[in-house]
């Protein structure tokens, strides 16, 4: 008889500290899912913050935005020319940029698709635009 009311004590406080155990954990979620929801889906900028820790992590879209000045200038002057351009013709159309930056905006537009290198023809190869 004395066994069975232990047992029984035992398993009561076995069943509360699970059920209490069950009750943190759902807040801890609940907790969880808030912090996520709060968290921004676009970039923020540093003024609009209100504590003191700053981060360079802001959403998941950090990268979305205008292309470089470069890009759009290399976009402009390879749309209009059907034939493509070498990378020194390229320089001549757009003496503001030095060539490491033009190849640097090629190779980015290369793999986004934008711009095709054509080597095929005899000689240098030719940037196209992709239509």
């Amino acid at each position: 008889m004395a066994r069975s009311q232990s047992s029984q004590a035992n398993t009561g406080l076995i069943r509360r500290a699970l059920a209490t155990a069950q009750k943190e954990i759902e807040r801890a979620e609940r907790n969880f899912h808030q912090t996520i929801r709060a968290i921004p889906k676009s970039p923020t900028r540093s003024a609009y913050r209100s504590t003191g820790m700053t981060s360079r992590v802001s959403g998941p879209d950090a990268r979305v935005g205008k292309p470089a000045p470069v890009q759009t200038a290399i976009t402009k002057v390879l749309s209009k020319r059907r034939r493509g351009l070498t990378m020194e013709r390229l320089q001549d159309a757009l003496p503001q940029f030095d060539q490491k930056s033009l190849l640097n905006a090629t190779f980015a537009m290369r793999q986004k698709g934008l711009v095709e290198f054509d080597r095929s023809a005899v000689g240098r190869g030719v940037y196209r635009w992709q239509d």
